[in-house]
């Protein structure tokens, strides 16, 4: 008897250890898991620099040197105001202002968990200063000299602007502009121009008597750019014939190109063989070989133009804006020039 006693008190016990297991885990099956834990917020530092293009004083580049610390993903957006001049969402973007001034420039950045910091920096802009050829000549022996050689044109057209201004001396020098073939000799250019100061501009070769008496030159001013157009037009046979237009005058059209002495069959021969097949030369010279002028003798926005192919192409352009102050334009001292190594007393010149 004890000893079933015994066996039922040990199942009773057996028997309730396993109801208080069951109870105790249902129990632990309802109950709510613990919560996760919120990350810490980000840590954003919103930073730029900026630097003013070379060629454009109005652009600058903008580097974003922002950075986002406190979680995995340290990517970020951003987002500029130009001083409302403009805006971007480029990380690093290049801006070109509409004006001179100044402009409170803001970098806004935001990362990932929607933190945001921003950073402003006051950028001063400036209008560009124009460059141009300055072209001098402080040689006894030589003319100053910009001088541009390109494939022979036979039908084409180069345009540009000039201005004069005295030297220390008060005086101004004469400027001259020459178009010739594949010889630079004066006596054998296609047409070459004097540009005078203050005095009606006149040919120094390639014209007749009877181009010479019918030219319209209109005078020389000093201090201001003036445009000059000069077109010729060759066929491989004959020697070309020229039109020139400066400060909107037309001075001459579809002129005959002549050397010095039309009577001289020898000259007239080397003249023809050396334009017949158009321009390949330009010259832009200043003063004379036996005297020296540090006068001024400005050059500009030289575009050279091809009508060969049967409609018109700029085949050459220059405005200097993306060359630096005082750089020499020969080649062989500066050889991202890309005029002739003949050049002389020529560098690029900037207004204050």
């Amino acid at each position: 008897m004890k000893n079933s006693l015994f066996t039922l008190n040990k199942s009773f016990v057996m028997m309730m250890a396993l109801f208080m297991a069951f109870t105790i885990t249902s129990c632990n099956d309802d109950e709510e898991p613990d919560p996760v834990p919120t990350p810490d917020p980000s840590t954003v530092v919103a930073s730029f620099t900026s630097q003013v293009d070379a060629d454009n004083s109005l652009t600058y580049d903008f580097t974003n040197n922002s950075v986002v610390n406190g979680i995995d993903d340290r990517t970020f957006t951003s987002s500029w105001d130009f001083g409302g001049d403009g805006s971007s969402s480029d990380e690093n973007p290049s801006h070109t202002f509409s004006a001179e001034g100044s402009y409170d420039v803001t970098l806004t950045v935001t990362a990932t968990d929607g933190v945001t910091a921003s950073a402003t920096e006051t950028v001063e802009v400036t209008a560009p200063k124009n460059r141009y050829a300055s072209i001098t000549d402080l040689a006894d022996d030589d003319t100053g000299e910009l001088r541009l050689a390109v494939d022979s044109i036979q039908n084409g057209r180069v345009s540009f602007i000039y201005r004069v201004g005295p030297g220390s001396d008060g005086n101004i020098a004469d400027g001259f502009i020459n178009v010739t073939g594949t010889s630079t000799s004066g006596r054998n250019s296609i047409v070459e121009v004097r540009l005078k100061d203050n005095a009606p501009h006149e040919f120094r070769e390639g014209a007749s008597d009877e181009t010479i008496a019918a030219a319209n030159f209109p005078e020389g001013v000093v201090g201001e750019w003036v445009p000059v157009e000069i077109s010729w037009a060759s066929d491989g046979v004959n020697t070309p014939t020229y039109t020139v237009v400066i400060g909107g005058t037309t001075v001459i059209t579809d002129a005959p190109s002549t050397t010095r002495d039309p009577n001289d069959a020898d000259m007239v021969a080397e003249h023809l063989s050396t334009v017949i097949d158009g321009a390949h030369n330009f010259q832009w010279k200043y003063n004379s070989n036996s005297s020296v002028s540090d006068g001024m003798y400005h050059v500009d926005e030289i575009v050279v133009y091809s009508s060969d192919s049967g409609s018109e192409v700029a085949v050459f352009e220059d405005d200097f804006q993306g060359r630096v102050a005082g750089d020499d334009l020969n080649p062989t001292v500066d050889e991202t020039s890309p005029y002739h190594e003949n050049c002389s007393e020529a560098t690029v010149g900037e207004d204050e």
